[in-house]
């Protein structure tokens, strides 16, 4: 190797580089490390944002939570039952 010239070393090694790069490149792996650590990045977001208790004088996120839960409370219950019908003759 010490025997060429720089160049030709330069081209040997760049072409080295590139060979063990894609030898021992993981694609599949790369992309599901990416997906789990995104998606540990939003479960935090979420979780420190909806449920967690930062002191008891309160978070800054209050009143957005009491939002989002009248939101999903109201998604998932019951709608309350109707009323008696007002007839237009009961004058």
């Amino acid at each position: 190797m010490s025997k060429l010239s720089p160049k030709h070393q330069f081209r040997l090694e760049r072409k080295y580089r590139r060979r063990a790069a894609l030898k021992f490149a993981r694609p599949k792996w790369v992309r599901a490390t990416k997906l789990v650590q995104w998606g540990v990045i939003g479960f935090v977001l979420v979780y420190a944002v909806l449920f967690m208790e930062w002191d008891d004088r309160g978070s800054p996120f209050d009143e957005f939570r009491r939002a989002f839960f009248a939101g999903v409370k109201g998604a998932f219950s019951a709608p309350p039952p109707p009323g008696p019908a007002k007839r237009s003759d009961d004058n």
